[in-house]
C-alpha cells in the first residue's frame, strides 16, 4: 500500500507535542492519544461512500478535513475553544444545541474529543440525533483521563457507562464503545506532558532549562512510551484508559 503524502500527516499531526522531524513510524508509536484518534478517524473516512453527507461537529481548525475529501463535509465549530486556532474555513460557526440544518440531514456525524467541551451533553447528542438520517452513524470520541485543557470550556469526562447512558437518552444505539488504550498507554499519555509541569511557560525560555527538557524529552516522551505501546498488551481490562471511540446509530424509522 503507497504511504500518505507527508503533507497529510502533517496537516493531522500538526500543533503537537514532538518535534515535526520525528520520523511518523516512531511518533505513532509514542503519541498514542493522537495515534489512537488518527487511526480511528482514518477507518471511519474509509468506510463512508463517495458523496455521503458528513457533519464534523466541533471540527477545531478542519484537522481531518482531507480525510473527507471524497465526501460532502460540513465543517461546524464554535470557535472559541483555542484563541491560536485558524477558523475561518469553516462551513458555519455555530453552538451544537442548535445546527443550522434540516432533519435527516446527515449521512454520518463526526464529532471527535468535543463532548467534554459542552456544557449541556445531552441536547448536543440529541441535536446530532435531529439531523442525522434514518440509519446513519454518529462517530464519536471522548476522553476518561485528561488534564484540563480549551480553558475554561471543559466541563466533564465520560466512563463507558456514562456514555451509554447519554446516547440511549438521546435515542441513539451504541454499536461499538472501545477504550483507547489502557493503562500503559494512559501512563505514557502522562508521561509526556512532565516537562510541562516540571518547566512552566515562563521557564522554558531559560537557557539552564534546555539540556534538562532535552534529557526529560527523550527518557519521558520517546524511550518509555515506545515501551508502554507494547506493554499495553498485557492490560486486557483497560478500565484505566484516556478515553473512548464509539460508534453510534440512529435507529432507522419502524414501518
Amino acid at each position: 500500500m503507497p504511504s500518505k503524502p507527508v503533507q497529510r500527516d502533517e496537516l493531522k499531526w500538526r500543533g503537537h507535542r514532538l518535534p515535526s522531524y520525528v520520523p511518523m513510524w516512531l511518533r505513532r508509536r509514542v503519541e498514542m492519544d493522537n495515534t489512537a484518534l488518527l487511526d480511528f478517524v482514518e477507518q471511519v473516512a474509509a468506510t463512508l461512500p463517495a458523496g455521503a453527507r458528513v457533519l464534523d461537529a466541533g471540527a477545531g481548525e478542519g484537522r481531518y478535513r482531507l480525510e473527507f475529501a471524497h465526501t460532502k463535509y460540513v465543517e461546524v465549530d464554535l470557535a472559541v475553544g483555542d484563541v491560536t486556532w485558524d477558523y475561518h474555513d469553516l462551513d458555519a460557526i455555530s453552538n451544537l444545541i442548535e445546527l443550522p440544518f434540516g432533519a435527516n440531514t446527515f449521512d454520518a456525524v463526526l464529532c471527535t474529543q468535543v463532548l467534554e467541551h459542552v456544557p449541556e451533553p445531552l441536547r448536543v447528542l440529541q441535536e446530532i440525533e435531529r439531523v442525522l438520517r434514518p440509519g446513519g452513524r454518529l462517530f464519536l470520541t471522548v476522553p476518561q483521563s485528561w488534564h484540563q485543557h480549551q480553558k475554561p470550556h471543559d466541563y466533564y469526562r465520560y466512563t463507558s457507562f456514562g456514555l451509554r447512558y447519554l446516547l440511549g437518552r438521546a435515542g441513539l444505539q451504541p454499536q461499538s464503545i472501545k477504550p483507547m488504550g489502557g493503562y500503559f498507554w494512559f501512563l505514557a499519555f502522562q508521561f509526556h506532558n512532565i516537562n510541562y509541569w516540571l518547566f512552566p511557560r515562563g521557564m522554558r525560555g531559560r537557557k539552564w532549562t534546555f539540556p534538562l527538557r532535552a534529557l526529560f524529552g527523550v527518557i519521558f516522551q520517546l524511550f518509555f512510551p515506545f515501551i508502554f505501546y507494547y506493554l499495553d498488551r498485557l492490560d486486557q481490562q483497560k478500565d484505566e484508559t484516556f478515553g473512548y471511540t464509539c460508534v453510534v446509530v440512529k435507529p432507522a424509522i419502524q414501518a
